[in-house]
């Protein structure tokens, strides 16, 4: 019953996303809405992590299998994305680099931050 209430919750904040994000013009995404009323919800102490940590866990651990249908797609529709897949790697490539970079300075630049402040 556990497993049921922490799911609710979650799903209450999913559902809350797609109704805040019909109110925004621009086509603002809802499960990103839904992601960030869960964040202040959480940042300012309405909801607690215990309320949703097991259930989250659970779905964390199964990730993958909610992408499945998303990978048969893309191997069903191959045949489209042959042409362009030396583009599509690059692009993969480089930006995995780039984020690397990004992240390696940010923790760079935090770590002299935050050992100034000692």
């Amino acid at each position: 019953m556990k497993y049921i209430k922490q799911l609710g919750l979650i799903l209450s904040f999913a559902f809350a996303g797609e109704i805040f994000a019909r109110f925004i013009p621009g086509g603002f995404p809802a499960s990103v809405a839904g992601l960030l009323l869960m964040l202040l919800a959480l940042g300012f102490k309405l909801l607690k992590p215990e309320h949703i940590g097991e259930c989250s866990d659970f779905l964390s651990g199964i990730m993958a299998f909610f992408f499945l249908p998303a990978a048969v797609t893309i191997i069903q529709s191959f045949s489209v994305i042959l042409p362009v897949l030396w583009k599509l790697l690059f692009i993969g490539i480089v930006c995995t680099f780039i984020t690397f970079f990004v992240t390696y300075g940010t923790t760079r630049l935090l770590r002299i931050i935050l050992n100034r402040k000692k």
